[in-house]
């Protein structure tokens, strides 16, 4: 309100959008794409797949989930803002995967990544640079993911699209399912 990017009607009570947000809008769809087209797509992958979709950007030394469409056994987990770590997770290695090699050291150095591990995570881009998707089991939880960097159009910001659900089930359709995210990933 104080910012004039919402409105106070004090009759009703209720906040709206003043037309300074239509600015802000018009930047967002600069940085990340149309988003219906990117809501079309995760809607699609959601349907066809029955499980979590995220759209994830970089932040720093993370994924950050912008958007979602999930299922109830595993949304508990999965929340618009959540930041996840780019190195082990398997969003974090498909960002990786579109980067030079000497960007990906000062990111790891920056993350504080040791020698050892560093090898390791230049192994798993290798593979996803090769194959177009990166999967895994997240850290901590019972839950696999897969993921593969959205082709760029137009948008400044790189995106990952994601999905993800309890390790028995993906792991049953794991072909399926990296087809699924890496065709859908390079879609127009």
């Amino acid at each position: 309100v104080e910012s004039a990017h919402l409105t106070f009607d004090a009759s009703t009570k209720t906040y709206l959008p003043s037309p300074r947000l239509a600015r802000f809008g018009i930047w967002m769809v600069a940085n990340y794409g149309a988003s219906e087209r990117l809501q079309t797509l995760l809607a699609s992958v959601q349907k066809t797949s029955g499980e979590t979709v995220t759209l994830t950007t970089p932040n720093d030394i993370f994924m950050q989930i912008i958007d979602l469409i999930g299922t109830q056994d595993n949304m508990e987990s999965a929340v618009r803002g959540l930041r996840i770590s780019i190195f082990g997770s398997a969003t974090g290695t498909a960002y990786l995967s579109t980067l030079t090699d000497p960007e990906i050291t000062r990111l790891a150095e920056r993350a504080r990544v040791h020698d050892n591990d560093l090898a390791k995570v230049f192994q798993e881009v290798s593979r996803v640079r090769r194959d177009g998707v990166s999967d895994g089991p997240n850290q901590g939880s019972e839950i696999w993911s897969i993921a593969a960097p959205l082709r760029r159009q137009n948008t400044l910001a790189p995106l990952v699209l994601g999905l993800a659900g309890p390790i028995s089930r993906i792991r049953q359709n794991l072909p399926a399912l990296r087809d699924l995210i890496r065709n859908a990933a390079t879609l127009p």
